[in-house]
């Protein structure tokens, strides 16, 4: 019997990342990765076993740093990888008063998370992915941005900045591995989850006043437009909004 397709989600353990998971359970074996929620990860893997047997298991890795990446995708393994799925990210404010050697340094910890790790994992994985292709007839690659790729979030600069080359990169990878029969895509989310402790950078009312539907949105609605890239066979280079018609009022 041949062995069910494989899919790599970074940032995997809790919310957004969570409920990708989730969704993508039926139709893969999941590689979960994690940096600090590596408990819960491993709760998520041990539900997705009980379901299916050997479906998923955890991965670890900061990644911000290369070595770290580089033991990640050893921990990939050799398998022909069908999806993967670029959903941590580096979330904080810019303090553009800063020192200028503390605001440089910000700046690439931002570029680092959401742009160098990006470029880096899906170089180092094309290999895994071009054989799922062969193998399979597709393969695909899922970056998770932002509205705020389009503009800036006040307050939010150095991460606006990483989210916008975010995607150009998921253009630049398009054109790159689409002869291997890689697709790449990107999907920017509105709000759809608030964010936690003092790193909230909206208000309630800025979904009201700023989308077509007037609410924020959920995971799942990320969830299902990523498991739509995943199987869209003649759909690459693009970035998709799932931001309530947001993009609308720009």
């Amino acid at each position: 019997m041949d062995a069910s397709p494989r899919a790599l989600i970074t940032g995997a353990a809790r919310r957004v990342g969570a409920e990708i998971a989730r969704r993508l359970h039926a139709d893969y074996d999941l590689l979960l990765h994690a940096r600090a929620s590596r408990d819960e990860a491993e709760a998520a893997a041990a539900r997705f076993n009980a379901r299916r047997a050997g479906s998923a298991r955890v991965i670890s890795g900061e990644l911000a740093d290369e070595a770290a990446r580089s033991a990640l995708c050893a921990a990939v393994g050799s398998a022909p990888l069908d999806l993967l799925v670029f959903n941590a990210s580096r979330y904080a404010r810019s303090d553009l008063a800063a020192a200028p050697e503390l605001r440089n340094a910000e700046l690439r910890a931002f570029l680092e998370v959401n742009l160098v790790a990006t470029w880096d994992l899906a170089l180092r994985l094309r290999s895994l992915l071009a054989a799922a292709a062969h193998a399979h007839g597709d393969a695909a690659i899922v970056v998770i941005l932002d509205i705020y790729a389009q503009r800036p979030l006040p307050g939010y600069e150095a991460y606006s900045i990483s989210r916008a080359a975010g995607a150009m990169l998921v253009q630049a990878l398009a054109r790159a591995f689409g002869s291997e029969g890689i697709r790449v895509n990107g999907v920017a989310p509105g709000t759809v989850l608030w964010a936690e402790g003092a790193q909230r950078g909206e208000t309630d009312a800025v979904p009201a006043r700023g989308t077509a539907l007037g609410h924020i949105g959920s995971p799942t609605d990320v969830a299902q437009a990523v498991r739509y890239l995943a199987s869209a066979r003649y759909v690459t280079g693009s970035v998709l909004p799932v931001d309530g018609g947001r993009s609308t009022h720009l």
